[in-house]
């Protein structure tokens, strides 16, 4: 069993969870069976400044149909355990009850990858897998089904770990003939004061337009499936996303997957709600589609 490690600090540990959930997914759609998502990018701040974008990402899932497996990926930012690790098996936990780890999928994954090991150290204390749960229990409850997860983080995220680990998740989905979605946790740029990280400096309305001009220079290769550029954008701004290596594997999972367009559903900042400059955050939610 993984045991929640920011239930009541990132969401909500007790039954505010739901009602927190329950507006989100407010305007939550028919469930539908077309199946042509392939992949999502979802943020994983605390529910109060991200919630609602990443809630986004779900339910263009549910109204899309729900795989039987959520493959998701997130950055490893307490860098314990393998660099790159697979959760071998076994079921997490949320305040909202377990949700089952498909261990057939995580041993065909680690099997097709070079790179990937089965390591649950990694995920002892990691955040960006966690905060996915909630959403993915919701509309699954809503569904009425039950589905699984594979969850995999990542310290090191570059072209290399994007190509092999896609190709892996392809091939064992394949293998098996499971049906899959993956899900890249990230949160865009992180600017300011809090995060030694001020690469321009402007006030007001024109600070928050150079962070969504930065953003979306990123956003704009994702959206082109084009996870080279998105790295190279990275590396010319220095820019501060803390997952590109999950988003690049899902664009290689998706584009093997028949994957040929992506759509950004919503972006924000932390700034909305905090109306900190200290420490501002973009969240942007976007899916890949067949």
């Amino acid at each position: 069993m993984r045991y929640p490690a920011v239930a009541g600090t990132f969401y909500p540990g007790d039954k505010e969870l739901l009602t927190m959930l329950e507006h989100f997914f407010g305007d939550l759609g028919e469930r539908g069976n077309e199946r042509k998502i392939t992949a999502g990018v979802a943020p994983h701040a605390g529910y109060v400044f991200s919630g609602f974008t990443a809630s986004r990402t779900f339910k263009v899932i549910y109204e899309d149909g729900l795989p039987e497996t959520f493959v998701l990926l997130g950055p490893n930012h307490a860098g314990f355990g393998s660099p790159v690790a697979i959760y071998p098996k076994g079921e997490w936990l949320t305040p909202l009850g377990k949700v089952r780890v498909d261990a057939e999928l995580s041993k065909a994954i680690a099997k097709h990858s070079t790179l990937a090991d089965l390591d649950d150290m990694a995920h002892k204390y990691e955040h960006s897998l966690e905060v996915q749960l909630p959403f993915i229990q919701y509309i699954s409850e809503k569904a009425d089904e039950d589905v699984e997860i594979v969850p995999i983080t990542l310290s090191i995220q570059d072209e290399e770990v994007a190509k092999d680990l896609g190709k892996a998740i392809f091939e064992a989905s394949q293998e098996l003939g499971r049906d899959i979605v993956v899900i890249a946790s990230t949160d865009m740029i992180h600017y300011g004061y809090a995060y030694g990280y001020m690469p321009f400096r402007a006030r007001g309305e024109d600070l928050l337009g150079r962070i969504k001009e930065w953003d979306f220079r990123i956003i704009r290769q994702i959206l082109n499936l084009d996870y080279r550029e998105m790295f190279k954008e990275l590396r010319e701004m220095n820019h501060t996303m803390c997952g590109p290596g999950g988003v690049a594997v899902a664009i290689v999972y998706s584009r093997l997957a028949g994957a040929v367009e992506a759509e950004l559903l919503h972006y924000t900042t932390s700034y909305e709600v905090s109306r900190s400059t200290d420490a501002i955050v973009g969240y942007a939610s976007i899916v890949i589609k067949k």
